[in-house]
């Protein structure tokens, strides 16, 4: 069934996003703002577009609450120009500032609107209502007042806005156009970390996330399709540069939507999943033939993909070896597994209540199995009769279990194991090697061995090789289809998806990475000044042709400003760090586990009115999370992606490798490696984040997040160092998470990882400064190297040690690293906390003890630069 584009336009539009300024007369404000967008005669069905979508959102969304009476007398207004709101996750209060409801703020609202759709054809709603999700809030905050952003749906439980409320509300209206009910679509697509982890480069580390993040945009397709993009759930998709891309270049809004500049652009910033509210239809139809067109657009976007980098190579390899590529369909075919759920939300709300419950644990009481939800139910049920709404307001807990839910059963259909399709094997049929990258397919190219090393020897020649604007074979190297696609994908077939140039998509390798710091201080700039084919081990040469069978000589002019640089600030270091980071419990976030109490996000007045009915149990219950909160949630993670993540590590000198929202990996230099971190974590962790005069939601003070931080050689196997990080975080989350595990992969061979809690990070950048400074490590080593007997030793005795090995120290150490601040520092160390306090990161003294020294010499090694 199509659309009903008109109706779903006008429930988008169905409240003002000047509601909450004045709820007298909103009504007849969204009708002038309706008339904008479809005209006079459709704006007279707005309220009729959204008579069924509204309540349905409104319910899932919000607490039990008494009516606002006929005036909206018991509504909340704003207050000498300022309005209450609370962060949805922290419970953070805020007072927006705000300005007065009159006509010349409704004009300029409506100058916005009518500047959006005035250059679109006046029956075309979708792409009416494309243009306006997508313009009207920024334009709003951005021209009209910034408070926009974030003015809230509801000012009693002002805890999300009015847009999430509106993109609720349209994803129900096209939900229910087809008849049926709602339901909700669960997809994934893998593997992920296997997948990006198989890197030998920068290059494809990059890639590896890229393709990962297009492929599920083309899975999402189907749905922005037929529904819009406001059935999306999770992720947020407003402003993201696929989604931005997808509206200039299929939907005819390259007028409306600007371009995304290149470094967002060239950001991957979607995750491999996503969840959306999609029609069920009649026994399921609607939603499993959806689910079924969302994995038919992932397969479709591999093939093309693989199609791309094929045509590329085919004249190339077929002039090194006829039939190279027999393995080729097989592979490409095998490797990606899409997986979706649905789930049905429709039905009474006592079999669905009672389904919940046995599902997801066992009893059929939904009283006995939420409890929490319960007690908000009861809110309703004390609401005096004459208060009462018109409508059931006994929804507390349902959408939370049901997203719950639907998650399980994904997850359930992902543990069914994929098995490839193999072709048949004939007698006496030889096969290549495997893959250097993967490890799982075979290369490419001849059976035979000898013959299969000629061709990939010829393939990666220096002079003659295989070279694809830039992107070439090392030497040593024999690819699968999927690892060849990896490497090619970027010219072959991203720059064009991506609208890039191919200077867009030169890549630092990890000796530039590692010297990013020290090139920025000689004045070096490798992607502006240097546009040739650029080689980072030129900085470490001793001549510039030191190794002219695997490298271009470096030019004549860039070595002579290399080797003044060498002069004036010494070597470049030769090593770098590897940063992951990942939100911590965002599963406990969506279920509502961790969500504030009800009376911590509901107005102050409201609260004494339930006080005033004895209903504390409900005020003291967690907030439910509905589809508006689901939304926040995805917005916080999507700014942090898209607005902190690009623009801090670009400071700190760093390469993003990708920016899904919760989950983030990077290069850095080691010199800016802790900073960089630290401002990440604090900034994911802040309720609100001021950018270029506006306000961003990001995940709050009670969000945490957990990172592995790994300083690894320029010369080491990237795929090891990457697995490295990925541990660092997984040791990070075991040791109570909010913490930095931080991982050194010395040349030497000595491995070594200490926890970091993010609090005592400015800590170790203190001693890293000091040891810059001047300050002596002798006494580091001598601690360390006694760790084991130190660990056994009372606390005091431990300090005394420390003051001691400091004191002998010469007058700088002493001056840049007091001996009582160091053991200050221990004792800081050693006390702190998780869980908000409710119990000591280290069980054991000597447990703390071995973490703070290694901490110290990791501090050593980063001032050294990673000199042994």
């Amino acid at each position: 069934m199509a659309a009903n584009w008109e109706k779903i336009l006008l429930t988008y539009l169905h409240d003002p996003p000047d509601k909450a300024l004045s709820i007298p007369g909103h009504v007849d404000r969204a009708r002038r703002y309706a008339v904008i967008a479809v005209g006079e005669e459709g704006s007279r069905s707005l309220k009729e577009a959204a008579a069924t979508a509204d309540p349905l959102a409104s319910a899932v969304e919000r607490f039990p609450m008494p009516t606002a009476r006929r005036d909206g007398e018991r509504a909340v207004a704003p207050k000498n120009g300022q309005l209450r709101i609370f962060h949805p996750l922290s419970a953070a209060p805020k007072d927006l500032n705000v300005p007065p409801l009159d006509d010349a703020l409704t004009q300029a609202e409506q100058q916005q609107l009518a500047a959006i759709v005035g250059g679109l054809p006046a029956n075309e709603h979708l792409m009416r209502l494309l243009a306006i999700w997508r313009l009207w809030p920024d334009a709003l905050a951005t021209n009209v007042h910034p408070c926009f952003a974030l003015l809230p749906a509801d000012t009693r439980t002002p805890d999300h806005t009015i847009w999430h409320h509106a993109d609720t509300a349209a994803a129900f209206r096209a939900a229910l156009d087809a008849g049926g009910g709602e339901a909700l679509l669960a997809f994934a697509l893998g593997p992920v970390q296997r997948f990006i982890e198989a890197a030998r480069t920068v290059r494809d580390l990059w890639s590896g996330s890229m393709i990962l993040s297009w492929l599920a945009f083309q899975a999402m397709k189907p749905i922005l399709e037929d529904l819009g993009p406001t059935a999306l759930i999770y992720p947020s998709l407003r402003g993201v540069p696929l989604v931005d891309l997808w509206l200039r270049n299929a939907q005819g809004l390259q007028e409306q939507v600007p371009l995304p500049p290149t470094e967002l652009r060239m950001t991957p910033s979607l995750p491999h999943r996503f969840l959306a509210l999609v029609p069920w239809g009649k026994d399921g139809t609607a939603a499993q033939k959806l689910a079924e067109s969302c994995r038919q657009a992932a397969n479709k976007a591999v093939k093309a993909l693989a199609g791309a980098v094929r045509a590329k190579l085919q004249q190339p390899l077929d002039n090194a070896c006829q039939g190279w590529d027999k393995r080729w369909d097989a592979q490409i075919e095998n490797y990606f597994n899409v997986a979706t759920a649905v789930l049905p939300l429709g039905g009474s709300a006592q079999d669905i209540d009672q389904t919940l419950a046995r599902l997801l644990t066992g009893t059929d009481s939904f009283e006995e199995a939420f409890p929490n939800a319960a007690a908000v139910r009861q809110l309703a049920r004390a609401i005096p009769k004459g208060d009462q709404p018109g409508y059931d307001q006994e929804h507390a807990g349902r959408w939370q279990h049901q997203v719950e839910l639907a998650q399980r059963s994904l997850a359930a259909h992902r543990t069914i194991r994929h098995v490839p399709s193999n072709p048949p094997v004939q007698n006496g049929e030889r096969f290549p090697q495997k893959c250097t990258l993967l490890g799982t397919f075979e290369q490419m190219g001849p059976d035979e061995l000898g013959a299969s090393r000629q061709f990939w020897n010829t393939l990666s020649a220096s002079e003659q090789g295989l070279s694809i604007e830039g992107v070439r074979l090392r030497p040593g190297e024999g690819l699968c289809a999927i690892g060849l696609v990896k490497r090619f994908a970027a010219p072959a077939f991203l720059k064009k998806e991506l609208a890039l140039e191919t200077d867009d998509m030169r890549f630092p390798d990890t000796w530039t990475v590692a010297a990013a710091d020290w090139l920025r201080q000689a004045g070096i700039d490798w992607r502006r000044d240097w546009r040739k084919p650029w080689n980072g081990n030129w900085l470490y040469w001793s001549r510039p042709d030191e190794n002219p069978e695997d490298a271009d000589s470096c030019p004549a002019e860039l070595w002579k400003i290399i080797a003044s640089a060498k002069e004036k600030q010494g070597n470049p270091p030769v090593y770098y760090a590897i940063l992951k980071l990942d939100g911590d419990e965002l599963g406990g976030w969506l279920r509502g586990e961790k969500s504030p109490q009800v009376r911590e996000v509901m107005h102050p007045d409201l609260v004494a009115y339930y006080e005033n009915l004895h209903q504390s149990a409900g005020l003291d219950a967690k907030r439910p999370v509905g589809p508006a909160l689901h939304a926040a949630i995805s917005t916080a993670l999507a700014n942090f992606a898209l607005h902190v993540v690009p623009h801090v590590v670009a400071k700190h000198g760093g390469t993003v490798i990708y920016s899904g929202g919760d989950d983030t990996l990077v290069l850095l230099p080691i010199s800016t490696a802790l900073d960089c971190a630290r401002e990440l974590q604090a900034a994911y962790t802040t309720d609100w984040y001021e950018k270029d005069g506006r306000t961003y939601l990001l995940m709050g003070s009670r969000a945490t997040l957990s990172g592995g931080l790994v300083l690894v050689h320029a010369k080491d196997d990237l795929r090891l160092a990457l697995q490295d990080a990925r541990r660092a975080e997984e040791q990070a989350k075991d040791a109570g998470r909010d913490a930095l595990a931080i991982t050194v992969r010395r040349r030497s061979g000595e491995h070594t990882t200490a926890i970091c809690p993010w609090g005592f990070v400015p800590a170790v950048t203190k001693w890293k400064q000091a040891f810059l400074a001047g300050a002596s490590d002798r006494w580091a080593y001598h601690l360390y190297a006694g760790r084991h007997t130190l660990a056994a030793l009372p606390k005091e005795a431990i300090q005394a040690e420390i003051r001691r090995q400091l004191g002998r120290a010469e007058k700088p150490t002493l001056q840049l690293l007091p001996p009582d601040t160091l053991v200050a520092d221990f004792e800081a160390f050693q006390s702190s906390t998780v869980a908000a306090g409710s119990y000591q990161r280290f069980a054991l003294v000597g447990e703390a003890l071995r973490h703070f020294l290694t901490l110290c010499h990791t501090a050593s090694f980063m001032a050294r630069g990673g000199k042994e």
